[in-house]
């Protein structure tokens, strides 16, 4: 038998459902529900016998058996980047097992919504990969579907009822602070158990637990202060992929398409958790213990409250990834993770470059729009990544990451904010985004920026001399004659140097760019590690 059917699914709407909530435990249960319904629901939707032997395994999530050899009723081609891929040995296997999987998502995760598409092909005939495969159609009918996907209305209440505080849907209970709370709600906190165990079986946290409430990221419940919200994403991913793909046109080639894709989706599973593990390592090895207590920093300024460390991942295991910490590690913990996954090669046996935006809020400040800050910084370290990518540069194999401060709130978007904030007479106020790798052929690194910004914090004629950063942060705002007036009445010497850039040091700008104005502000939230 050589008809088969593939069936390609997805999710739809997901960062309101994950992030639409400045509640934590709302956050990492919606994650953990968006995982099930594209991982574990999946294989216990599967008709037997299939192919998988543990799904949250990484070195073996299967066993080996081919549906076109051992007559399998399902095989799992990958499960990863938000996709599902799945060949049926009929397209009634394949509806049936539609039917098992949103029955349970309606029911366990009100709320979200997931996208399906199927296609019948013959393996003999058709191919799967290549330009003309059947992944490719199969992948822009789903496009098209989440592009017209009419999201469902829910009912708002028939007769009297009582709205949700956090969605205003029906509300159908009480959380643990009497809150009346909607069937979503109730499954996203019911599901922060389970997430929570998954989360500690999968990261050594050193003997340390993980943050469940905003409140936990280093500081006293009441007092103001500031969590960044990170998240990072894969750069050139779909390229790499159609590459791929593209590796396999004929029919010869299905299984080798296949085994080729799972290995590349395994490891970019394996490579992120790796990363995530290594940055929990370091941010545990920098932990000092002292006699009132455990403190992060060389001058105790992130206290370790009730043995949590301030970082909590809420989507990882894969390329794209969203956590949070405290506002004061946001810059030092993201160039740690990127760096760790950039040193890694992929299945293609490229590096796992990556880009990241940095959103450093106070901690009421509402989480979606964090997220979306975040989203649109990543978004403008991917321009920056292009911009290298393209003559006269022509680079390749970039990792950068840009971040902004929103201690007063951000009511305007981002290209707006910084023509309105960092743009002056004299040319553009900031370095970032930053690159990470082969800082030499950039000035605008984290190498530079990381350096500029100890020296201000350590050397003598800077440090605890905050009246003077001050009145060097508003000479920078006026320009160069201005800053060349500051040193000669408050410095002995040049700024500190910036390689490449022989007017930084005594003009504080090379050009409409300055070199300094990034440190200055980052100072109070930079801590390293």
């Amino acid at each position: 038998m050589s008809q088969y059917t593939l069936t390609v699914m997805d999710t739809a709407g997901i960062q309101d459902y994950i992030f639409g909530t400045n509640n934590l435990q709302q956050n990492v249960g919606a994650s953990y529900l968006v995982d099930c319904a594209t991982r574990k629901w999946v294989v216990k939707a599967l008709p037997e016998p299939h192919n998988i032997h543990d799904l949250d395994n990484p070195d073996h999530p299967f066993d080996g058996r081919k549906i076109e050899k051992n007559g399998l009723a399902a095989e799992v081609v990958y499960a990863g980047g938000g996709n599902t891929v799945i060949i049926f040995a009929s397209r009634d296997e394949a509806i049936a097992f539609a039917r098992r999987l949103t029955r349970r998502v309606l029911v366990e995760a009100p709320g979200l919504n997931i996208v399906l598409a199927h296609e019948d092909f013959d393996w003999q005939w058709d191919a799967l990969g290549g330009q003309a495969g059947c992944v490719k159609r199969l992948m822009d009918t789903l496009d098209h579907r989440k592009q017209d996907y009419t999201l469902s209305t829910p009912i708002l209440g028939l007769g009297v009822t009582a709205a949700c505080a956090f969605t205003g849907l029906p509300a159908i209970g009480k959380d643990e602070d009497e809150r009346l709370i909607s069937a979503e709600v109730q499954a996203k906190i019911e599901a922060e158990t389970a997430a929570h165990a998954k989360l500690m079986e999968l990261v050594d946290w050193g003997g340390y637990d993980v943050p469940k409430d905003f409140d936990d990221f280093g500081r006293t419940r009441g007092e103001s202060g500031y969590i960044a919200v990170i998240h990072t994403d894969g750069n050139g991913m779909g390229k790499r992929i159609r590459r791929l793909r593209d590796r396999f046109p004929t029919t010869q080639q299905n299984r080798d398409y296949i085994e080729e894709m799972r290995d590349f989706s395994l490891s970019v599973q394996r490579s992120a958790i790796k990363a995530l593990q290594s940055t929990v390592n370091r941010l545990v090895q920098a932990v000092r213990h002292e006699e009132d207590g455990d403190y992060i920093g060389e001058n105790k300024e992130i206290k370790i409250r009730d043995g949590k460390l301030p970082f909590r991942p809420i989507v990882f295991g894969g390329d794209d990834v969203t956590f949070v910490c405290d506002g004061r590690l946001g810059l030092s913990l993201t160039a740690y993770y990127m760096e760790q996954l950039s040193q890694q090669r992929l299945a293609d046996g490229e590096p796992a470059h990556c880009r990241a935006g940095i959103a450093v809020v106070k901690t009421h400040y509402p989480f979606a729009r964090a997220y979306a800050l975040a989203d649109d910084l990543c978004r403008s370290a991917k321009a920056y990544i292009k911009k290298r990518q393209q003559p006269p540069f022509g680079e390749d194999g970039l990792t950068a990451m840009d971040w902004h401060f929103a201690v007063g709130g951000l009511i305007r978007d981002l290209p707006e904010v910084r023509k309105r904030e960092y743009r002056v007479s004299a040319g553009d106020l900031c370095m970032r985004p930053v690159r990470l790798t082969d800082p030499d052929k950039d000035w605008c690194s984290w190498e530079t920026f990381r350096r500029i910004t100890r020296t201000f914090r350590a050397d003598e004629q800077w440090a605890g001399r905050r009246n003077k950063i001050k009145a060097l942060r508003d000479a920078l705002r006026a320009g160069p004659h201005a800053v060349e007036h500051f040193r000669k009445v408050y410095l002995s010497d040049e700024l500190p140097s910036i390689p490449g850039q022989p007017n930084m040091a005594s003009q504080g700008w090379q050009g409409e760019r300055c070199g300094y104005f990034d440190a200055i502000e980052a100072m109070n939230f930079f801590v390293e590690l």
